[in-house]
């Protein structure tokens, strides 16, 4: 009985996509995060702090910087470089398992896993094309 007055907080799901919708998407990067290429090759993406009530109370009691800094490897660098909206991610996975010889299943598993990440972080988005939205929706 309880349990039901914990209905609201449930985090919400967005829209679920079928296994063939999520290859067939593009990821794209999120274009209003300034990044940069270190001495190494890398890319370095620079966040924003966030602008909350409750951070700006927090910043003025401790030190919270206005920004922070992710630097990506050698495979992160190799696959933000190709989330540019025209590839998708069936042709990233199979770009991918041949640069570094992985076998497709293996391949399949770290960047889909890896994109999950980036796109909870924000730093990328996944573009479904519409044309497959809409036939999902007929099916149904």
């Amino acid at each position: 009985m309880w349990l039901g007055r914990l209905w609201p907080f449930r985090k919400r799901q967005g829209p679920s996509i079928s296994r063939e919708e999520s290859f067939a998407s593009l990821p794209v990067r999120n274009e209003a995060l300034p990044t940069r290429r270190t001495d190494a090759g890398e890319i370095e993406i620079t966040i924003p702090r966030r602008e909350a009530l409750w951070v700006g109370l927090l910043a003025r009691v401790f030190y919270v910087p206005k920004s922070r800094k992710i630097v990506l490897d050698e495979l992160g660098t190799f696959v933000w470089e190709r989330c540019d909206g025209q590839t998708t991610v069936r042709d990233l996975i199979g770009i991918f398992a041949e640069r570094y010889k992985l076998g497709r299943r293996e391949a399949e598993v770290s960047l889909t896993e890896y994109l999950r990440t980036l796109a909870k972080r924000g730093l990328i988005g996944i573009a479904v094309p519409r044309d497959l939205g809409k036939r999902r929706r007929r099916r149904c």
